[in-house]
C-alpha cells in the first residue's frame, strides 16, 4: 500500500475493480435475461462488460490512489505553530 511521497494511503481502495466489474456484470446478466438473449449471447455480453469494467475499475483505483488522500497532521500542527509565532495570539489581537 506504499504510495508516492513515502505516504501510506488510508483509503481501501484494492475493491474498486472487482467491486465495478461484478455490479455491472450483474446488470447486464439481468438485462439480458430480460431481453431473451439467447446463453451463447448472454455469455458474450457479460463477458465483454465485466472486461471492460475492470478496466474502467483499475483506473478509477489509479485516479483515486493519485490523489493519495492521507492528511499528515504534523504538518498541519507545524504551519499551525508557525503562523502562531509570527501573529501572536489570535485573543491578543482581539483585546487590542
Amino acid at each position: 500500500m506504499s504510495a508516492k511521497n513515502g505516504k501510506r494511503n488510508n483509503l481501501y481502495t484494492r475493491t474498486i475493480p472487482s467491486l465495478m466489474m461484478l455490479s455491472a456484470g450483474a446488470v447486464a446478466f439481468f438485462i439480458s435475461l430480460r431481453n431473451g438473449y439467447s446463453t451463447g449471447k448472454l455469455l458474450l455480453v457479460v463477458l465483454v462488460v465485466m472486461f471492460v469494467f475492470a478496466i474502467l475499475g483499475t483506473v478509477v483505483k489509479s485516479v483515486v490512489d493519485s490523489f493519495n488522500m492521507h492528511q499528515n497532521y504534523e504538518d498541519f500542527l507545524e504551519m499551525e505553530e508557525g503562523a502562531e509565532s509570527e501573529g501572536g495570539d489570535v485573543g491578543e489581537i482581539v483585546r487590542k
